[in-house]
């Protein structure tokens, strides 16, 4: 998903839209945008790990100090229905390969829950694996 722009005003955000801050350097966390304020920001359900599952938490604890990127809004899906749909997956539990933050992003679009960072990192192992196992041979 691409990034389409940082440093946004965050209260000019529609409820669903995708938003996104880096993760360990070369990672994105997603997260989306919430119906509910606080402190005048929106909330952002997410699905952290350091969290242990889904939650909705205020904006500036989402973004953990760094820059938030509004990535967009990948579906026709109503507001009202992917905030619905995000929020009532909140207390499910954090599993990197089958339920992260973008695993989240794509269920509550009404996409096929999927993750595009994991399939790529588990992709690089693979290929850095067989890629030693010739050089060996």
């Amino acid at each position: 998903m691409p990034v389409f722009s940082c440093g946004v005003d965050p209260t000019q955000l529609i409820p669903g839209t995708v938003v996104s801050v880096p993760f360990l350097g070369i990672f994105r966390h997603r997260g989306i945008v919430s119906d509910r304020c606080h402190d005048g920001k929106p909330m952002v359900i997410s699905n952290p790990a350091s969290a242990g599952g889904v939650t909705e938490e205020p904006w500036d604890t989402f973004a953990a100090g760094g820059e938030v990127a509004v990535e967009g809004y990948p579906s026709a899906l109503p507001p009202c229905a992917v905030v619905q749909r995000a929020r009532g997956r909140i207390g499910s539990s954090y599993q990197l390969f089958n339920w992260n933050c973008e695993h989240l992003i794509c269920y509550a679009h009404g996409q096929p829950p999927a993750s595009p960072q994991v399939a790529a990192v588990v992709a690089l192992v693979i290929l850095f694996g067989t890629l030693r196992l010739a050089s060996k041979a």
